[in-house]
């Protein structure tokens, strides 16, 4: 399996982030908002995306890097997660809606998604990788040039590209599998998507996928995301904090990620 290194200044940067993260006005609460603060708040729906690595089964046992620290900050937060698994282009409007009061699926902080929803403190950071077919010409980030690449609608891969790659064809898909069956068929010369989803995309593919081009993506911290001006915001970033200075973080990271470098760096932030 193909493991995700995260350097040592990613962790500083984000434990700085959930330490000193700042908070903004946010506007009158909607009908949806009081809503949902009518609701049962014993208990935290949490929205995820499910396939590995953020939720999936595995021997009878729910596992999944998002789904751990999802529930780890539900328990911290004194109140019952409830976990509710769907594609990942049908979560955001499930948070508009009220059906759900969270999304954790490697969601990635970006200006257009701030302007109506609210991010938690970040949890990780976004790594990107683009996946070939088996023979494919394409072997590095700058032979995509001229190419068809597809991408998962609402994802922010497809705004990502738009901005740095500006000689490809984008394509738009409702799910993977779409995409995967567009390469299958010669319609797409690649799929791009979030790192941390590749080898779980390479084992499922019903064709032969190359190794994938891993690379990160600067300034693009992931967090839960939740509806604007929802007063839990100030808890879970308070969770997060202490779920990183006590270790409960990197043992998360670990067992789906490789943890070095970071040990040491936590190590000397107190846990």
């Amino acid at each position: 399996m193909n493991r995700i290194k995260l350097v040592i200044a990613s962790a500083v940067t984000l434990l700085g982030a959930i330490v000193f993260s700042g908070h903004v006005s946010h506007p009158a609460p909607t009908a949806t908002d009081k809503a949902s603060a009518a609701a049962d708040i014993s208990t935290l729906r949490i929205g995820v995306d499910n396939i590995e690595p953020v939720y999936y089964q595995s021997d009878g046992a729910t596992k999944g890097f998002d789904y751990e620290m999802a529930r780890s900050v539900a328990e911290g937060m004194g109140i019952e997660p409830e976990f509710v698994p769907m594609e990942f282009d049908k979560l955001f409007p499930a948070l508009r809606a009220g059906e759900i009061d969270m999304i954790g699926a490697q969601v990635t902080k970006t200006s257009e998604l701030e302007r109506e929803f609210d991010f938690s403190a970040p949890y990780f950071s976004t790594y990107v990788a683009f996946l070939t077919p088996e023979g494919s010409a394409v072997r590095t980030r700058r032979d995509v040039n001229g190419k068809k690449i597809a991408v998962v609608d609402g994802a922010i891969q497809g705004s990502y590209l738009e901005e740095k790659y500006h000689d490809v064809e984008i394509v738009r898909t409702p799910n993977v599998d779409t995409a995967i069956e567009l390469i299958e068929r010669g319609e797409a010369d690649a799929l791009f998507y979030g790192a941390p989803y590749a080898q779980s995309i390479i084992n499922g593919a019903p064709i032969a996928l190359q190794e994938p081009i891993v690379y990160p993506v600067k300034d693009a911290p992931i967090g839960f995301v939740i509806r604007s001006g929802d007063q839990r915001r100030e808890q879970i970033d308070e969770v997060l904090k202490d779920m990183v200075l006590n270790g409960e973080w990197l043992r998360i990271k670990a067992a789906y990620f490789e943890a070095d470098p970071l040990s040491d760096v936590f190590r000397d932030k107190g846990s």
